[in-house]
């Protein structure tokens, strides 16, 4: 757990930092040894208006949609504080 400290820290500074989510159903979870494929809710998905996106590896990689534009700014911008990574907000 001690060398997992510092990923938990940052992943609960990074959910504070983007404020209240939507749950949106995984695709995959896992359930003890299994692994478990689910379908999205397309209502969730219909509210997403913008989606943001990094270069991972020269790739581009989509890391979820937000409902706003405020929203994705907001995260965009605290990727770049914390990570120093180039957020793409692209429009849906």
């Amino acid at each position: 757990m001690r060398d997992l400290a510092p990923l938990i820290a940052r992943t609960q500074e990074h959910g504070k930092a983007m404020g209240p989510a939507t749950p949106i159903e995984a695709l995959i979870r896992i359930e003890g040894d299994s692994w478990m494929f689910e379908r999205a809710d397309p209502s969730a998905l219909a509210a997403a208006r913008h989606r943001i996106v990094v270069h991972e590896n020269g790739a581009p990689l989509s890391l979820g949609g937000c409902t706003d534009m405020t929203t994705a700014l907001d995260v965009a911008r605290k990727m770049a504080e914390v990570d120093g990574r180039v957020v793409l907000i692209q429009n849906l």
